[in-house]
């Protein structure tokens, strides 16, 4: 019986009891396997798809699966940026779905870091970053589009295969070897006293092909030079020719040394030295032309300096290359001569000093006697004209004395006159001072005078004009009154009503009694006069009839 059986035990036993399973759960299971795929995942990522790219290197990947590229375009292995946008157009998709979905070569290159791609679609490329040395240049040789068209030797387009017109500098560089290789060439070091001739070796054709300097921009020598300094130049674009325009000095001696025949065919020989310099603005016509400086001595300046010597040498005698004159007048005439004639080759001939010229030995000890006997005859000459000048220096010290004695009775004159004349002056000075100031005193007097008389005539107004102010209430109040008499009454009334007051106000003395006696007849006659009253329109016209007592006050 299964140890799962569930039917009816035999008789005589229990019944029997399901047994649980054994081993684990089955969610144990599941959640082993979950686990265990996820540990299997993270393995595979971290130990297959993981690519740690380090410093100075950088990661290309090559797409294993995915399409492949159009067959216009097979022969290409790597997906540059051009070939993936005709594709993309061609297939209606945007790059980055054609660059992903493509066999070959990515263009793109990852820096230093960490990435995780899965071997089975990419092949992962590791390789160094490329590194320029300072003072070098690098040149990318494109490995990847078409090939250059006959008589091209530069890849100006995108497209197109071989060396680019772009260059390196120094320092790091994150290409794709792959893609690139890199050429490293030296920079162009320019030092002082230098110039660089630039030969453009692409470009367009140049108008005048038998010029030996083109136009500015087309292939071959170009008319404009680089100064000192240091040039990264792409040599599959320009070659740069560094050109000594410093001062050059070249000695015609020994076996340089220059023979010609003379006027009566004797073999002169002449030793010289030259300094030279090629002229700067035509230093890419002169090396085109000439070459290097040794080729300028032995195509420009040797051949000259013997032409010349030879054409001027020939028109002199032997014994005439001796003498000092005609010596110096050779070597004029050959420096004038030389500087012409190299000038217009290109070549500035500084200066031509001629060092030694040898005629024959066995006229050289004749001639020299000659010399000698002309030198002789020179220096009696000079004997006899410096006596003449001796005399002629007496001659002139003793003008020199006698001109001085004029000079100095002249001076005394002068002395004297001038010294009268500062006297007059002087007296004439002090006599227009005096009369100046005689002037000025007369007319401060006369001012002075003018000022009393105004300060008299104002004191004068003065006085007028306090009288007339004093006057003028006066007559005012006259006026006022109506005459003179009216006035003075008044006055006289003014000044003795105060008196009369201070009389009249006293009750004591002598006058007092009299004013009171006066004073009781008063009151006794106004008492009979009121009991005899009458009328008060009579009373009035009885008042306004009396008159005022004569002398009395109002």
């Amino acid at each position: 019986m299964s140890r799962y059986d569930t039917s009816s035990p035999p008789p005589g036993r229990p019944p029997l009891r399901r047994v649980p399973p054994l081993g684990p759960h089955p969610a144990v299971r599941w959640l082993a396997l979950v686990l265990l795929l996820v540990a299997g995942w993270g393995f595979y990522k971290w130990f297959v798809e993981r690519v740690e790219v380090p410093a100075n290197h950088c990661l290309v990947l090559i797409n294993k699966t995915g399409r492949t590229v159009p067959a216009e375009f097979s022969d290409q292995v790597i997906l540059y940026p051009s070939l993936v946008e005709r594709i993309a157009a061609q297939e209606g998709k945007d790059a980055d779905w054609v660059r992903s979905h493509h066999k070959g070569i990515r263009y793109e290159v990852l820096t230093e870091g960490r990435y995780f791609f899965s071997p089975l679609w990419y092949k992962r490329v590791r390789q160094e970053a490329t590194v320029i040395p300072s003072g070098k240049l690098g040149v990318k040789i494109r490995k990847y589009g078409k090939r250059l068209p006959d008589g091209k030797t530069v890849a100006t387009e995108p497209d197109e295969r071989g060396p680019v017109t772009e260059h390196l500098g120094p320092g790091r560089h994150n290409l794709n070897s792959l893609a690139y290789d890199v050429e490293v060439f030296d920079a162009v070091q320019v030092p002082e006293g230098h110039v660089g001739v630039v030969t453009l070796l692409t470009g367009p054709m140049p108008a005048d092909r038998n010029a030996f300097v083109v136009q500015a921009g087309e292939r071959g020598v170009q008319p404009n030079t680089l100064g000192p300094g240091l040039y990264y130049v792409n040599p599959y674009l320009q070659k740069v020719d560094v050109v000594d325009v410093r001062s050059q000095k070249f000695d015609l001696l020994g076996a340089e040394a220059i023979h010609f025949p003379s006027n009566d065919s004797f073999t002169i020989t002449l030793e010289a030295t030259i300094e030279w310099a090629v002229q700067l603005e035509k230093v890419p016509w002169v090396l085109v032309a000439y070459g290097d400086q040794e080729d300028v001595v032995d195509k420009v300046i040797l051949p000259n300096a013997r032409s010349l010597s030879r054409i001027q040498g020939s028109k002199l005698l032997a014994r005439e290359f001796i003498g000092g004159i005609t010596r110096t007048e050779f070597q004029r005439r050959f420096m004038a001569d030389l500087v012409q004639t190299c000038r217009e080759e290109g070549v500035e001939i500084k200066s031509a000093l001629i060092r030694n010229i040898s005629p024959p030995e066995e006229i050289m000890e004749l001639i020299s006697q000659r010399e000698l006997a002309d030198q002789q005859k020179t220096k009696y000459e000079n004997q006899i004209q410096e006596a003449q000048a001796k005399a002629r220096l007496v001659e002139q010290q003793e003008m020199r004395e006698q001109n001085k004695a004029i000079g100095d009775a002249n001076k005394q004159v002068v002395t004297k006159v001038k010294e009268a004349e500062q006297a007059r002056a002087v007296a004439l000075t002090q006599a227009n001072r005096r009369l100046e100031v005689a002037r000025l005193g007369l007319e401060a007097a006369e001012k002075q005078a003018a000022a009393t008389l105004t300060l008299g005539q104002a004191e004068a107004k003065v006085i007028l004009f306090g009288y007339q102010a004093q006057a003028e209430p006066l007559a005012a109040a006259v006026r006022a009154f109506g005459g003179g008499e009216p006035y003075a009454q008044n006055l006289f009334y003014e000044r003795l009503a105060p008196a009369i007051q201070s009389i009249m106000s006293n009750t004591e003395g002598t006058f007092a009694e009299i004013f009171k006696q006066f004073q009781e007849f008063g009151e006794s006659a106004l008492t009979r006069t009121t009991s005899n009253r009458p009328e008060p329109a009579e009373s009035a016209k009885v008042t306004k009839a009396s008159p005022t007592p004569e002398g009395g006050d109002r």
